[in-house]
């Protein structure tokens, strides 16, 4: 009796263990493809992830470089500013009258200069030349002829190579202005070498003057 018992168990886990082994066989497949999708989905995840942080990464630093752009416009806009405002002062000092005319025509088309680069702030560092150059060369030459008039030497002879450069100045911020409505901005190099080559025979400016 006791071994027909037995015999039943092994018999009946024989088919229970049967019926699992043919349903996990069964289930192999599924259970890969489940596995297969779930390792595709983590490495697309891992994919946009890598993606999105790069791209961050790369926006954080764009939007770095233009702070650092446009800080450096304003700082460019402001010392043309204090360029403008330290020429009109010098105006106001000035007796000669031609000289003083000039000065004022130059400031006007300055001023126009200034006001169209801050609407349009992408040609304010192609206007180096300008900022670093021509309003520096100007307020040099300015001051050295008040200070000769102040002096109560007789200027006449420095007045007429001032009145020269100043009218050699105020065309060239008048071709600056003009081309800033043009496709290119204009290289003024040569006509800055042409100026300070005058300037220096004229003596209005010395190798001091552009350290």
């Amino acid at each position: 009796m006791k071994n027909n018992s037995s015999f039943g168990i092994i018999g009946f886990g024989a088919i229970i263990a049967a019926i699992l082994f043919f349903t996990a066989k069964g289930l192999f497949p599924v259970l890969t493809g489940v596995l297969k999708a779930f390792v595709g989905i983590v490495a697309v995840g891992a994919i946009l992830l890598v993606a999105a942080v790069i791209f961050f990464a790369f926006r954080k630093g764009d939007e770095k470089e233009k702070d650092t752009v446009k800080a450096q416009d304003s700082a460019q806009l402001a010392k043309g500013r204090s360029s403008l405002m330290e020429l009109r002062n010098l105006g106001m000092r000035i007796k000669n009258t031609q000289v003083r005319k000039l000065n004022e025509e130059i400031c006007g088309n300055v001023d126009k200069i200034l006001s169209t680069l801050k609407k349009q702030p992408d040609d304010i560092q192609k206007l180096r030349q300008f900022f670093n150059y021509y309003l520096p060369t100007l307020t040099t030459i300015l001051q050295k002829f008040v200070a000769i008039e102040e002096s109560g030497v007789p200027a006449e002879n420095i007045a007429a190579s001032t009145v020269k450069c100043l009218e050699d100045i105020k065309k060239a911020t008048e071709k600056q202005y003009a081309a800033l409505f043009d496709d290119d901005i204009l290289d003024m190099s040569v006509e800055m070498e042409a100026l300070t080559i005058a300037c220096k025979r004229d003596g209005l400016l010395t190798d001091g003057d552009f350290r």
